[in-house]
């Protein structure tokens, strides 16, 4: 059945742009009629910023929840990241390196291990990663007495990933924006993504078809924690400290990108760029309640109003196709 917008779409030319862009778009317009400080320069970019960290994580839930599963444990993974950056306090070259990558080690590890408790235990995926964020968030708790974490020291070559600048561009953007492109080519176009798809639209249809379940979702549950230690890095390195305490809640605003962006919470449907138009709606509201004084508890509860309303429109799609 053709929808009531779909003449108007074609007459736009826009008939085959994924709704989330138009919601983009007709976001950023009325932002710009609300509020005359909303385009500045300065303005575009803390909207990119403030969409990297949460963007980072969303990726990496996307992949998962292609595949028809959750993984809620990505808040405490980049948290448990920031705080293993700045312990290993890098004040040379090395030690720069090392507090990149024993994080994203560790949350890939972690991923793995949520990966085979679903796939191959055949665990409810809601149950293990909620389990495995109370882990991660009391190991890290104890591990520092709960307090705020100030490295001993932290060399520049270590913040480069934070406030490094490419033609211009902070590296956390270029780095999210790398990702988008990497990781709709790896699902668009290699058997990996296919089988992702696969597994998420019919789980044994897939296995009936010869593939790897437990690799290949064990793989997405890997991708979804190193994005995650990944996201807790930069974080560490554009701060220099962090309360753990305060970081670990990013899951939910990911979580209503993902679905906002067009991801199936049944699976087997979903793309990363439409999740990243997706955080960038999400952050020009959010934005938008900052400049005109909205607190943080409206904030939430209008995240709260469009993941209800993404998960109804999508559902009521769904059922008229």
């Amino acid at each position: 059945m053709t929808s009531v917008g779909a003449p108007t779409r074609r007459m736009l030319g826009i008939e085959n742009l994924p709704a989330i862009y138009i919601v983009l778009i007709a976001v950023i317009l009325g932002a710009a009629f609300l509020s005359d400080r909303f385009l500045l320069p300065s303005n575009l970019i803390a909207i990119l910023q403030q969409a990297v960290i949460t963007g980072i994580v969303a990726l990496g839930m996307t992949i998962v929840l292609i595949g028809g599963q959750f993984d809620l444990s990505t808040g405490a993974v980049v948290m448990m990241s920031a705080v293993m950056a700045l312990l290993i306090s890098p004040d040379n070259g090395a030690e720069a390196v090392l507090a990149v990558l024993v994080p994203i080690l560790a949350g890939t590890l972690i991923g793995v291990a949520n990966g085979l408790a679903v796939y191959a235990a055949r665990a409810n995926s809601i149950v293990v990663t909620i389990g495995m964020q109370f882990v991660i968030v009391g190991v890290v708790l104890a591990v520092v007495s709960g307090q705020h974490v100030y490295p001993e020291s932290l060399i520049d070559s270590f913040r480069v990933i934070a406030t490094a600048r490419v033609l211009g561009i902070s590296m956390p953007i270029v780095i999210f924006a790398a990702l988008v492109a990497l990781l709709s080519i790896l699902m668009g176009k290699t058997i990996f993504g296919r089988h992702v798809y696969a597994i998420g639209g019919d789980i044994e249809a897939a296995r009936r078809a010869g593939i790897g379940i437990v690799r290949t979702g064990t793989l997405t549950f890997a991708l979804s924690g190193a994005l995650a230690a990944l996201a807790g890095v930069i974080i560490a390195a554009l701060v220099g400290h962090v309360d753990p305490t305060a970081i670990a809640k990013y899951e939910f605003p990911a979580l209503t990108a993902v679905v906002l962006g067009g991801t199936s919470l049944s699976g087997g449907e979903g793309r990363p760029a439409e999740t990243a138009a997706a955080i960038l709606v999400v952050s020009v509201i959010t934005n938008l309640m900052t400049i005109m004084n909205y607190q943080y508890p409206v904030q939430l509860l209008v995240q709260g109003i469009l993941l209800t309303a993404a998960v109804a429109f999508y559902a009521y799609r769904r059922g008229r196709m």
